[in-house]
């Protein structure tokens, strides 16, 4: 519906614009007027996914004036008011289901406009009798406005793309695929602002990879990397399990981060172990090798003597440290170190 109001908004702007602007004849004005919304509703059902649309475009030749007159499929001219109709029906569907095909096909997204606005151009010469000179001149001014808009929209498109592609670069690591360093301190500032006034728990967990300094110079650095991303992509699976928003960073090295909104310390260490134990029952095989791999966490909450950020990443950064001291595979929670709980594996 939202979008229904705005295709609407759209014509009844580019009617008021024309009316206001355009003081030509009336063929001048009526032709102008409805080569821009046609080109709307053209675009309204490329652009939107949207059924009603799709029915608003198929009814539209016998909603407008004149065209409810009946008269016009019982004249001379009702063959070619029903063959064009039969067209924009064909045209119409097209739009709506082949959206992809015509994104990256220019003949025949070409090829579809110009049936669109022929078939369109056929219904106004049946109600209206302009001269068809006047008629073929509007098609033709029609078409120079969809190539225009299309140009604009492979521009904008390109432009987006290298946007996406640029806010990637920026925010995502490039090896593990999950969120960077120059991410976390973005909404780490931002998650502290709000939780700092909050009642709601905000928690924090930092891990890395035991040992990953045996796996590089043992196995060599691509069978590294393989294991930072078997780790990442497992805990980004695990963050999501029970619908949570945590949300993964890699730090730098083997070091991760992990933001755990509305989230305290006991559900943390829920999710810590159900990552060990993913990690165990999913072991990562490299050339028939099976790697056993294991994670050190620190945890903590941020508390009301919290002053920023920092405050929270040094606690937690100390409680990390703790844990590999300790022994490895196991958690500081609080200052507190804690065993992964021990669940049989079965084996199928």
């Amino acid at each position: 519906m939202a979008e229904m109001f705005l295709l609407f908004l759209m014509i009844l702007l580019v009617t008021i614009v024309f009316k206001s602007l355009t003081g030509g004849s009336q063929v001048e004005l009526g032709g102008l007027l409805a080569n821009a919304e046609l080109t709307i509703l053209f675009y309204g059902l490329f652009i939107f996914n949207n059924r009603l649309i799709v029915l608003l475009n198929v009814f539209l030749p016998f909603l407008y004036h004149p065209s409810s007159d009946i008269s016009r499929i019982q004249g001379p001219y009702s063959w070619l008011f029903i063959g064009s109709y039969l067209v924009l029906i064909i045209v119409i569907d097209y739009l709506y289901s082949h959206k992809d095909v015509l994104a990256i096909s220019n003949y025949r997204y070409l090829l579809a406009q110009i049936l669109f606005g022929i078939c369109w151009w056929i219904f106004m010469w049946i109600d209206y009798k302009f001269p068809l000179v006047d008629i073929i001149g509007m098609l033709i001014l029609f078409e120079i406005y969809m190539f225009i808009v299309r140009i604009i929209e492979l521009k904008m498109s390109t432009y987006m793309h290298v946007y996406n592609d640029l806010e990637n670069k920026v925010n995502y690591d490039a090896l593990t695929g999950v969120r960077n360093r120059a991410n976390l301190n973005k909404i780490s500032k931002e998650v502290f602002e709000k939780y700092s006034h909050d009642p709601a728990p905000l928690t924090v967990m930092m891990f890395d990879i035991d040992h990953f300094k045996e796996f590089n110079d043992r196995y060599g650095h691509e069978i590294g990397d393989e294991v930072l991303r078997h780790v990442s992509h497992t805990v980004e699976r695990e963050l999501h399990v029970d619908g949570r928003q945590g949300q993964l960073f890699r730090y730098g090295g083997e070091e991760f981060v992990i933001l755990l909104r509305n989230t305290d310390t006991q559900k943390a260490q829920e999710i810590a172990n159900r990552i060990n134990q993913t990690l165990i029952g999913m072991p990562l095989f490299i050339q028939e090798t099976q790697l056993d791999v294991t994670l050190c966490f620190g945890v903590t909450m941020l508390r009301e003597t919290d002053n920023s950020f920092e405050d929270i990443f040094k606690r937690v950064d100390k409680y990390l440290y703790q844990a590999k001291n300790n022994g490895r595979d196991e958690m500081t929670i609080e200052g507190k170190i804690f065993q992964y709980e021990k669940v049989p594996i079965i084996k199928i």
